[in-house]
């Protein structure tokens, strides 16, 4: 990225914004060490939960030559000795019988140098070159840390272009500072909207370089970092919207564009084949590995739901509300008017991203997108944003003494907010998946909490059961009971008297009877509450061994016939007896629903070769008091 780019000078004129840089740089740098996570060997290390997913590759790929993961025992070993995740959700089997990477291969390619590095240092140090001894975890740490410099250098540059030396400087503090870009520097430096915030920085540059100039290099940068950023995350394809309509405000300007990217179709055709040639590392690694080019490599259910159900959890929710916990956002959505008033040639690129951003990450299931401080997903944009934010910056430079102190007070406040919040994050005050609008209001400004302030947070959601504690803020009803004692259709033909533990009856599941009755309900003859929890109890008899014994109390969320969250209680994997009755529970709690005809299902399901038996199998249904 140095001189060839423009990148490479840093001119002394613009000290503030140059000094600021530099305590920015190190105010990051300083709080990575201040909190050295890669001290501990669990979920709290860098490369846990979906950085695992995403730093995977590299161990498969270079030390231990399985990226097809079959031999899975090397895997296991890491889950056992490191524990970095709660179930492994990172990959999973496809179709020719490898296990196929759910995340695509952009931040392994972004992580690979400082892998490399932490690899060398392993094997000089005398660690164990497993991919995730220390030198490992703190290379990565590192890695993080430089891209995120290298980040706002590149956001410098943009902003010097727009605006003057001390406007540059405040727009810096207020994003690093002043929003959860912190957070997901400092101390989640390793997800990968800090990278996307530096490619999101460098697009920006290549988009403003390439229209003072066409010159090849800039094409042949643009479509290089547009195809990692999309290799990366692939939602993030949108950020082609900036270059596209960059210029554009008018019938005129359009013509203009147009006229130039006809002039220019030779750059116009190597930016896009960068692109595709980027992205042919990932179809290469699915052909291979899956069996086709293309692969849907998420779960069934994990898809876009249109158009943006979850528009106002995103913006408004306690439990992940972008202008809850990055009130500093709604001077940069405001800027966008005096962005139009002020220059409209990159009005319409801009807002155009950010509407077409908002309504992708509302439209997503898990719209809080797991543990963070606030919406994380935002903050890539963050430097799209910086533009509109400075032009509000700028207009409010040309306003009345006291407008200027009101709000730099404001700014202030927002600020301080958001250093005591991300405070309160890292000491496990503020949860990063939890919280709600009761917990937030006990726990607002305080540096302690004991268990009573903890019962008002949402319960944890850990893959394959849930459970909580707090039945006495619940209204509880039945849903269902079923004692098999009384005849019906569905199953009357296969109750049995064989083994029963309460009456007479029990219902035998067999290879030809795989579904227990349970419930097939719509949410909107369920409950009118947003979010409920579901108990399933039912008590199961079996003659083979526990782990013959192959069935699953099954509940799930379907949403047009795909499930939305789908939990399943395995009887295989329990520790359950053979010749007795086992209690078999499950606990759910429901999704966010956006459809209220979505359909909620509940249910034993027997995948075996014998016969299992079920009796006194009980739905409830748990709704909130408040």
């Amino acid at each position: 990225m140095g001189e060839g780019l423009g990148l490479g000078v840093i001119h002394l004129k613009n000290k503030i914004s140059l000094i600021v840089f530099i305590v920015l740089s190190i105010i990051l740098v300083y709080s990575r060490f201040l909190l050295p996570r890669w001290e501990t060997h669990d979920f709290l290390s860098i490369l846990s939960w979906d950085v695992f997913g995403y730093y995977l590759y590299l161990p498969a790929y270079f030390i231990h030559h399985d990226p097809g993961l079959n031999n899975f025992v090397w895997v296991k070993e890491l889950l056992v000795t490191y524990h970095p995740t709660i179930g492994f959700y990172q990959a999973y089997l496809g179709p020719t019988g490898d296990y196929v990477m759910k995340y695509p291969v952009g931040m392994a390619i972004l992580y690979l140098p400082f892998f490399f590095i932490g690899h060398l240092f392993a094997v000089m140090l005398g660690y164990s070159p497993n991919g995730f001894t220390l030198p490992y975890q703190v290379s990565i740490a590192i890695g993080g840390l430089v891209y995120s410099i290298i980040g706002i250098l590149i956001l410098r540059k943009v902003l010097l272009k727009f605006f003057n030396d001390s406007i540059s400087a405040i727009i810096l503090v207020l994003i690093v500072l002043g929003t959860n870009y912190f957070e997901l520097t400092a101390y989640d430096g390793a997800m990968p909207h800090n990278y996307l915030f530096t490619l999101y920085s460098l697009i920006l540059w290549l988009t403003i370089k390439w229209h003072e100039n066409q010159k090849w290099k800039f094409a042949i940068f643009l479509g290089l970092t547009i195809g990692i950023t999309i290799l990366v995350r692939f939602t993030d394809a949108i950020c082609f919207l900036i270059p596209l309509f960059w210029g554009i405000h008018d019938k005129e300007s359009f013509k203009a564009k147009w006229n130039l990217l006809c002039e220019k179709y030779k750059q116009l055709i190597i930016c896009i084949v960068c692109v595709v040639l980027v992205l042919f590392i990932q179809m290469l690694y699915w052909k291979i590995h899956a069996g086709s080019f293309i692969y849907y490599s998420y779960e069934p259910g994990e898809k876009l739901r249109f158009i943006a159900p979850y528009l106002l959890h995103v913006l408004f929710s306690f439990k992940k509300g972008w202008l809850v916990y990055t009130p500093m956002a709604i001077f940069m959505i405001t800027g966008f008017y005096f962005t139009w008033k002020k220059n409209r040639s990159i009005f319409l690129a801009l807002f155009l991203f950010f509407v077409v951003n908002l309504l992708i990450i509302a439209s997503w299931p898990t719209w809080w997108y797991g543990g963070s401080l606030g919406q994380r997903t935002f903050m890539e944009s963050y430097a799209f944003m910086a533009l509109p934010f400075g032009y509000f910056i700028l207009w409010l430079g040309q306003r009345k003494l006291y407008v200027k102190i009101l709000l730099a007070g404001v700014f202030l406040f927002f600020l301080t907010l958001n250093l005591f919040q991300t405070w309160q994050y890292m000491n496990f005050i503020i949860d990063p998946s939890m919280m709600n609008r009761a917990y937030y209001r006990v726990i607002f400004g305080k540096t302690h909490v004991d268990e009573v302030d903890k019962k008002h947070l949402h319960p944890v959601v850990i893959p394959g059961k849930e459970g909580w504690n707090y039945e006495n803020d619940y209204f509880k009803r039945i849903l269902a009971y079923y004692d098999f004692e009384q005849g019906d259709q569905d199953f009357s033909g296969y109750q049995t008297t064989e083994f029963a533990r309460t009456g007479k009856y029990s219902l035998k599941l067999t290879p030809g009877f795989h579904f227990s009755p349970g419930i097939w309900i719509k949410f909107k003859d369920l409950t009118n509450q947003g979010s409920v929890w579901i108990r399933a109890t039912g008590y199961v008899y079996f003659t083979s061994t526990a782990r013959e014994a192959l069935a699953s109390l099954v509940m799930t969320c379907c949403h047009k016939g795909s499930a939305v969250k789908y939990q399943t209680l395995d009887i295989e994997n329990e520790n359950f007896l053979p010749d007795k009755w086992n209690k078999v529970t499950l606990d759910y709690e429901t999704p966010v629903i956006s459809d209220r005809d979505d359909l909620l299902q509940v249910y034993f399901w027997y995948r075996g070769k014998d016969a299992l038996y079920l009796d006194d199998f009980i739905i409830e249904i748990f709704e909130p008091k408040e």
